[in-house]
């Protein structure tokens, strides 16, 4: 094929296998061979289109949209090794994304089928409808005397490329004894008459010298049994990959005060999410959903929405503490389990495998068959090692051709102290089945009990250490003398207040420490304390001004004291109530640790008993730790804040604001919700004692609702 060889490349390589005094290979060697495999090489031409919006390329030319675009084909290499077969790499495209294929030779383009997948090399073969005019096949001579050829074949900027250089053997033997050539270019080996010696067409090829000889030897799949392999595959997707609906409940509205923030992408606000599961045993899922401690709080419902039938409820059972997931479990059986399979996932390298990509878009499971080779791996924690290959692999689950579960998507979950609040996304590995399979059989030791759902009254708990800080700067930092041990005051926070008889202070912290780090257990990085301050951290709140703000409006207003959750509260509650952790303070000019353990705080505003008066209009709480500091109110001083109101409501015509305190009703103290629910119970007109920080009034309100005998009864009962 005299026209498509552009250049030849020459590259004059010593040759190992070379004797002494045997002369090495010259120009006219490389030329001879190059010239000899000319008529036995042809390029594989891909039409790509879109599908669905999108598309799929390969490799250096993965990207297919831009092919399309550029209105030219997926060109990939091939060799002829028969008048109509034609083996070449396996890009692992889709048909969806296949538009047709045809194989060049010269001037002449023919179409072509696939017909075989090869089991070990990552390539296929392709059947032509014809022989091309003045081709060759490779002949192949596995016992063919030295020098040896390496002849590839490649796509360059002035075209395709013929380049011949000299053989030259290696070997790589990994820890666990596996013996194999490593490539770093695919193409054929020949002798120095371009007798093929054997394809090397993957990046290892085995010691033994099994690759060589012709490729029709080589074990292979069929394209009419790939055809059932994937049917069957359907089925067993249909039973065992499904999709799970989950419920949350409403999350409490964001504090603009609140000291970190949401990610861009971040759906844990959401009430409704569809995933996937994957049925791991007949009454089990795994359900493939990364939530952190706060939004699975917030999980309500389960349902799994099989292939058939109704849809069924599930019971949440436990989260995985290392991967995004967890398990749930079905009354009744579903049918036939996924089986993961055990094993080293490295001995599946460039091995024939099938996928499934599975989709949830809206309430719709979508899901794509094909197949794919492992292309390479990469170690990640604990030396794990994970597949990688060209391609998405967040919807991606892959199985070996007995139908066994290899790997699936699934994202590692990070320590609290490691993970970025600020990352935009996290990344999607294809996980081997193997390790998830160690660790569902290693339960309880795997799990997560901090990671639950919780009852709405509970789902605000959080850690604490029992004490008020305010972030560092760089000011503050120089002023404390802690510049070099905040990173100039960028993290590190001064301790200005100390709850008594909290953690804080049964460690005799005082006012004055400077907290710098923690060294928490079971977390490989200490954690540096960085308080980030909210939208309205700095600004004083305008008491003064209350009654110029519209009604509407009441929802927006920010709470007046630091809230209770910030991002260090946050990681320690993420962390687990339990835990031991050591913290390092500054304090007279020398580092101290204590010694703590995470601690559940008292009640806080946000998880403070409350009670909406109806017939008001205004929702009350109980006075916490945290607003009566900020009050300087003592622990037996009466009162309730008004936390919400109506707007157009009684109370908020009466000229009730938003964290207002009420102290009494009819000249009675109000100690907490259920005393506001008690006094204001059955009476035709009330008098509220109100202050606000500290100024008091009292503000009449008729009430002309009659009264409820249920409600009498029910409140009565509490007395």
């Amino acid at each position: 094929m005299k026209a498509q060889i552009v250049t030849v490349v020459l590259v004059m390589l010593s040759v190992a296998c070379l004797g002494a005094e045997e002369e090495a290979p010259g120009i006219d060697d490389f030329a001879a061979v190059a010239k000899a495999v000319s008529d036995s090489v042809v390029i594989v031409e891909y039409e790509l289109k879109f599908d669905k919006g999108e598309a799929r390329g390969y490799g250096w030319q993965r990207n297919g949209g831009e092919l399309i675009l550029d209105e030219r084909p997926l060109e990939l290499e091939g060799f002829l090794l028969g008048p109509t077969t034609v083996i070449t790499i396996d890009p692992m495209l889709p048909p969806r994304f296949v538009e047709g294929i045809q194989v060049r030779f010269n001037e002449q383009r023919l179409n072509a089928e696939p017909a075989a997948y090869v089991v070990d090399y990552g390539c296929m073969l392709l059947e032509l409808d014809r022989p091309f005019d003045g081709a060759e096949p490779l002949t192949f001579n596995a016992e063919a005397d030295p020098p040896y050829f390496d002849v590839d074949y490649n796509l360059e900027g002035e075209g395709w490329t013929v380049s011949v250089s000299a053989y030259s053997e290696n070997l790589s033997i990994t820890e666990n004894g596996m013996r194999f050539i490593k490539r770093t270019n695919t193409g054929a080996v020949t002798d120095k008459n371009g007798a093929a010696i054997g394809l090397a067409m993957g990046e290892r090829l085995p010691a033994d010298g099994s690759w060589k000889g012709s490729p029709l030897k080589w074990a292979a799949v069929p394209a009419k049994e790939m055809a059932e392999h994937l049917n069957k595959l359907e089925e067993h997707a249909a039973a065992g990959l499904l999709r799970i609906k989950l419920n949350f409940r409403s999350p409490k509205a964001a504090d603009p005060r609140l000291g970190y923030f949401r990610r861009p992408d971040d759906d844990d606000s959401a009430t409704e999410r569809n995933v996937i599961g994957v049925l791991v045993a007949p009454k089990t899922i795994l359900v493939l959903a990364y939530l952190k401690p706060k939004v699975t709080a917030r999980l309500e419902q389960i349902t799994v929405y099989r292939e058939e039938g109704e849809p069924v409820s599930a019971e949440f059972m436990h989260t995985l503490k290392d991967y995004g997931c967890f398990l749930a479990a079905v009354k009744e059986p579903l049918g036939d389990p996924i089986e993961l399979r055990e094993g080293k996932i490295t001995d599946l390298y460039e091995k024939l495998l099938l996928s499934a990509e599975v989709k949830v878009q809206g309430d719709k499971r979508v899901v794509y068959f094909y197949h794919k080779n492992l292309t390479g791996f990469r170690l990640g924690r604990h030396r794990q090692a994970f597949p990688e290959f060209h391609g998405q692999v967040r919807d991606l689950f892959l199985f070996d051709l007995k139908g066994r579960l290899v790997a699936l998507p699934l994202v590692h979950r990070e320590k609290a102290t490691v993970e970025e609040r600020w990352s935009s996304s996290r990344e999607t590995r294809l996980m081997p089945a193997a390790y998830v399979r160690k660790v569902i059989n290693e339960l309880p030791e795997q799990i997560d009990p901090g990671n639950v759902p919780l009852s709405e009254e509970e789902e605000n708990r959080l850690a604490w250490m029992g004490v008020e800080m305010q972030a560092l700067n760089k000011d503050l930092a120089r002023a404390n003398n802690v510049s070099d041990l905040t990173q100039g005051g960028e993290t590190g926070a001064l301790v200005s207040y100390v709850y008594p008889g909290s953690p804080a202070a049964e460690a005799g912290i005082e006012p004055g420490h400077i907290l710098l780090r923690l060294h928490i257990q079971g977390q490989p990085k200490p954690m540096e304390v960085k308080l980030e301050e909210g939208l309205f951290a700095r600004e004083s709140f305008p008491w003064n001004r209350l009654d110029e703000v519209p009604e509407q409006f009441y929802d927006r207003i920010p709470k007046p004291w630091p809230p209770a959750e910030n991002s260090f509260s946050r990681v320690l509650t993420d962390v687990g109530f339990g835990k031991k952790y050591t913290a390092d303070f500054f304090h007279n000019g020398e580092v101290v640790s204590k010694e703590f353990v995470i601690t559940q705080s008292p009640k806080h505003y946000d998880s403070a008993p409350r009670h909406k008066a109806e017939e008001l209009g205004v929702t009350i709480r109980d006075l916490t730790y945290e607003v009566r500091r900020y009050f300087q109110k003592k622990p037996d001083d009466p009162g309730v804040i008004v936390s919400k109101l109506e707007p157009g409501s009684k109370a908020s015509v009466a000229g009730i604001k938003p964290y207002e305190i009420i102290t009494h009703i009819n000249d009675k103290p109000v100690m907490n919700v259920k005393d506001f629910e008690k006094l204001a119970y059955g009476q035709k007109e009330l008098r509220l004692s109100v202050k606000r920080m500290t100024r008091g009034r009292v503000v009449p309100i008729k009430i002309s609702a009659p009264a409820d005998k249920e409600k009498k009864e029910e409140v009565e009962k509490t007395e």
